[in-house]
């Protein structure tokens, strides 16, 4: 038996066993496939369709599920060996495909300990067992203790006996101690007399382990057991409901997936099918309805926050003229009323992601209402709200880490918006691998880019949101103007003088995407600035966004503004003192320009300083960059060395106060 260190996570949930690894192999040997470790709250896996996810999550259901899954070896072992297995199936030497790590807790260690050893640590926090299951649907036990220490803490409750030493130190197991006492022949009253019989009550006669762990598996451990719980798309729930024809399937005990929501969203709401099928009054079954449909509305409307203007409602009748089996006995209806609108529409007829995330919580609170195992359960959802909005993902996320407080989950997505990046240790990477199969490793180096796009598109989508902490922001075009503008405001506000403040300079990548950054910062009801490089004529996108008034034309600022007098073009560079420039530049392509400098007198007339170095370089036949020019944020990370106080003119330094202080006044 092996140790990890016990669960450090503070959790409202009293765990007994933590599923920790999941080895899972339907191509080969389960000895050549590798471990997946699962997170003790949630467990994420990304991955191109068909690669293998869904089948992942079957398996770990069939080999220990809630609900009577099984394996069957015809539809589930691979096709390509089928025939060479088959004779092996038939002779029931079946493939072991599933092996589960489970962690013991200390709540169960500590029960074990005092039940059975007196008090001795003998199973400790941090313990794990294996458990197997084969497609054949049997099961075996990895599990083993410290047998000589168990021996010891048996025996001390009987050291000022007689012949304690003489069976005790005889044995090298239980069972021989047992044994050893059976031949002294003693009382039946006699305390090891009593030890026998006890253990030897015990003892299971279909079993060959040793009696002290296989005591441990039954009466503790595997009790202990969570098991799967795995949700799909085919559980959704109906909208027209027969009741005769789901209590007939329920009677034969042929009820399908979506037999269960509904019998689930009848016990969510406090009632039964049997109570719902009753002939009574109209007023009585009018009530009923309405406090069923009260209390649905409550508990869904807590989740789901993408439509509070909505609300669940029930309608009980029949209709000859429907299609069987509706044509005959009474139909539950389930209706959504928008309050705006004031009308109902059919429950199916609402959007995928509604219809989804409603079926999911009744079915599974209604799963956690009537299982006796509600703290042993790990759930497995396969693609959840795939048709969901991503903030309702993200709403949806949410729910998920509420539920991990009380239960281990596993989920499959292709979804950026249901991936935390603040946990990106929980998320597994699923891919089918050429002459291996489905692989599922936490090693994204080497993953395929296809393969781990959710988790690429997710940090994106976090980068770019925590690019915006500030409610002041600055668009710049690219990563010289930010630190250029950073390293000035820094000179001037050590002397005391006006900087950036508390606004932040946000590089976009260019001029052409700065009217969808306003167009996506602006929804976020943030201070804006737009402070671009001059150009001869004005950038059509951004007098468009002046002219829709998306931004305030005294918002939009280019850096000609603040040289006097104003030149028709500019960019940052041009606010800068124009030797220094030279010299950094020179410095940063030393080894290109292969001893050739750049001097301030080779410049022509061009307005803009780094187009004059463009022309210069042509003129030179240097080419530094295959599409021409130079890389402008390596010349300004080298100028920043040199951009001291006394670098600049005072004219030079008032360019920058102008800026900094007409930016504070546009926000």
């Amino acid at each position: 038996m092996s140790s990890v260190p016990p669960s450090s996570r503070s959790e409202p949930r009293e765990s007994l066993l933590t599923l920790i690894k999941a080895q899972v192999s339907k191509y080969k040997s389960i000895e050549d496939s590798t471990a997946v470790e699962v997170a003790a709250d949630v467990t994420v896996l990304v991955g191109k369709n068909e690669s293998g996810k869904t089948a992942f999550l079957e398996a770990l259901h069939k080999s220990l599920p809630l609900d009577a899954a099984t394996f069957n070896f015809v539809a589930d072992y691979p096709r390509k060996d089928y025939v060479r297995y088959r004779s092996q199936h038939e002779a029931k030497q079946y493939d072991r495909v599933v092996q589960l790590t489970f962690r013991i807790e200390k709540t169960l260690s500590d029960k074990i300990n005092a039940e059975v050893f007196g008090g001795a640590e003998i199973i400790s926090a941090g313990d794990t067992f294996r458990r197997n299951s084969t497609i054949g649907n049997t099961h075996s036990i990895d599990f083993s203790i410290d047998e000589q220490a168990a021996l010891n803490a048996l025996r001390c409750p009987f050291a000022d006996l007689d012949h304690v030493d003489e069976v005790f130190d005889k044995s090298a197991t239980l069972s021989d101690v047992l044994a050893n006492i059976e031949k002294l022949k003693l009382p039946a009253d006699h305390k090891l007399t009593t030890f026998v019989a006890l253990w030897r009550g015990r003892q299971q006669q279909d079993t060959n382990g040793e009696l002290v762990t296989e005591h441990i598996w039954r009466t503790y451990l595997s009790p202990s057991l969570p098991k799967f719980l795995y949700f799909d798309d085919y559980k959704l729930l109906e909208g027209k409901i027969n009741l005769p024809a789901l209590q007939q399937r329920q009677g034969k005990k042929q009820l399908t997936d979506a037999d269960e929501t509904a019998l689930g969203l009848f016990e969510l709401a406090g009632t039964s099918l049997k109570e719902l099928s009753s002939d009574e009054g109209y007023e009585t079954a009018k009530a009923k309805l309405e406090a069923i449909s009260a209390s649905i509305t409550e508990k869904i409307f807590e989740f789901w926050k993408q439509n509070q203007e909505l609300d669940v409602e029930f309608d009980l009748k029949t209709d000859s003229k429907d299609t069987p089996p509706y044509n005959v006995g009474p139909n539950l209806y389930v209706r959504i009323k928008n309050q705006r609108h004031k009308v109902t529409v059919p429950f199916n007829q609402r959007s995928k992601g509604f219809i989804w995330f409603f079926s999911f919580l009744v079915w599974f609170e209604a799963v956690q209402s009537h299982t006796e195992t509600k703290d042993a359960l790990i759930l497995l959802l396969d693609e959840p709200g795939l048709n969901l909005h991503g903030l309702a993902q993200a709403d949806f996320l949410t729910y998920i880490r509420d539920l991990s407080a009380k239960h281990q989950i596993i989920y499959t997505t292709h979804s950026p918006f249901m991936v935390d990046t603040a946990r990106l240790s929980d998320v597994r990477v699923v891919e089918d691998r050429l002459k291996e199969g489905t692989k599922v490793t936490s090693e994204l180096a080497g993953s395929s880019n296809e393969s781990i796009f959710p988790l690429q598109a997710a940090l994106g989508y976090s980068i770019a949101q925590n690019l915006f902490i500030a409610k002041k922001n600055i668009l710049v075009e690219g990563p010289a103007d930010l630190v250029l503008l950073q390293h000035v405001s820094a000179l001037l506000e050590t002397n005391g003088k006006k900087g950036l403040g508390d606004a932040i300079l946000v590089p976009v990548g260019g001029l052409d995407k700065l009217a969808t950054f306003v167009a996506l910062l602006g929804s976020q009801k943030l201070k804006l600035v737009v402070l671009h490089d001059r150009a001869s004529s004005p950038h059509q996108k951004l007098e468009d966004l002046v002219r829709q008034m998306l931004i305030e034309r005294k918002r939009v600022l280019d850096f000609s503004m603040f040289i006097e007098p104003s030149p028709n073009e500019a960019d940052i560079e041009d606010l800068l003192p124009q030797d220094a420039y030279i010299t950094a530049f020179n410095t940063t392509y030393a080894k290109e320009l292969n001893g050739v400098t750049l001097k301030v007198k080779d410049l022509g007339k061009e307005p803009r300083i780094v187009a004059r170095i463009n022309k210069w370089l042509s003129a030179k036949g240097i080419n530094l960059l295959a599409g021409g020019g130079f890389n402008h944020y390596r010349v300004a990370q080298a100028l920043l060395e040199t951009l001291k106080p006394d670098a600049f003119t005072l004219d030079e330094l008032a360019r920058f106060e102008r800026l900094f202080a007409r930016t504070a006044e546009a926000l």
